[in-house]
Order: C-alpha cells, then structure tokens, then sequence
C-alpha cells in the first residue's frame, strides 16, 4: 500500500506526455486532467517522462492563466521533466525522484509564501535554489 501511494504521488508530480494529447473537460480541471494522464501514462520505465509532459501541458492548460508567479510554475514544470527524465534512464530511483520533486514543490511553495508577505530576498534565493536543482 505504501509503495502504491508513493508511486502514485511521483506520477502526480512527474507527469506529462511527448505527443501534445487532447485533455477532457473545461480549462481549469487540473485533477481531471492529472487522472488522465495517470491513466495514460501508468508508473513504470519509459512512462515518467511523458506522464511528466502530460502534466505540464495540464498545467499550461489549468493552471498558467490563473498562476501569479508563472517563472515559479516555469521551473517546477522543468524539474517535473527533469527527474522524470532521470528516472526512466534509470539514473535515479522513482523514490528519489519523489522526493526531489516534493523538496521542489516545498521550495516553490516558500517562494509563493514569501513573495506574498513582501520577503522579496528570501523569495529570490529560493527561486536560485531552484535554478540550482536544475544543473
């Protein structure tokens, strides 16, 4: 069960698909269309990347025209691709990539929290701390 939720959360952060694919229902239902690139794309070699491309076209879709701070959706969608990308090379663990992405998405969620409160330095080092996992 364990390893079934922790796959099923790498899938949600790593997703996307190579071929752009026809998502259903109305912009704005990123669940949705995360569920159908899930379903496209089920956890397994081969299938992060374009399950990690499927989820950042959602996201372009869903959440790009509501997004305040687009160059942090940027690089979260960047690092998406990337550990996907090293996870169907077989470079890095669907575990570790995991947890790259879950320190990615704790470190963007700073950044929003900082830029929101006026913490205009602190929301600037996190951004390089991004840009760093990126290299």
């Amino acid at each position: 069960m364990r390893r079934s939720l922790a796959i099923g959360l790498l899938c949600c952060g790593l997703g996307a698909c190579a071929v752009p694919m026809e998502l259903p229902g109305p912009p704005g239902d990123l669940n949705v269309d995360r569920q159908v690139c899930n379903h496209a794309y089920p956890p397994h070699a081969g299938n992060y990347l374009p399950h990690a491309q499927c989820v950042n076209e959602a996201v372009e879709r869903d959440a790009i025209p509501f997004a305040r701070y687009l160059d942090l959706v940027r690089l979260q969608e960047q690092l998406r691709v990337k550990y996907s990308a090293l996870i169907d090379r077989g470079a890095l663990s669907p575990r570790e990539g995991e947890r790259k992405m879950t320190e990615a998405d704790e470190v963007v969620n700073a950044a929003i929290h900082d830029r929101d409160t006026g913490r205009r330095e602190a929301a600037d080092h996190r951004v390089d701390r991004l840009q760093a996992m990126l290299q």
